[in-house]
């Protein structure tokens, strides 16, 4: 299967990272936005594909503090048992490995 076949199937809101063979990160967005991203060529063929998850603490900043956007720090897997589900934010997405190099 292609990288373009599979993004036809695919629902724009969806989350996506798309990545080399070798682990290195070349996309992650929506599939939506993926038409402004014409570095990738979609006739590559999927080596795998999968869900990947990142969770974060959920922080509160405030009515007038939302714009202000910093790095979100990740928790580690090992640590989750030591928050609340409440207080941690989870992001999924869809994971794909392209076959070899461009």
């Amino acid at each position: 299967m292609t990288l373009g076949e599979m993004l036809k199937r695919a629902v724009h809101s969806d989350r996506l990272i798309i990545r080399e063979a070798d682990g290195r990160e070349i996309y992650r967005g929506y599939v939506a936005c993926m038409q402004y991203h014409g570095e990738i060529d979609p006739a590559r063929e999927v080596k795998q594909f999968g869900l990947e998850t990142d969770i974060f603490r959920r922080e509160n900043r405030g009515k007038y503090l939302g714009g202000q956007k910093e790095p979100k720090t990740a928790v580690a897997a090992e640590s989750i048992s030591d928050f609340q589900f409440s207080d941690l934010e989870m992001l999924i997405y869809t994971r794909i490995i392209l076959e070899g190099q461009a």
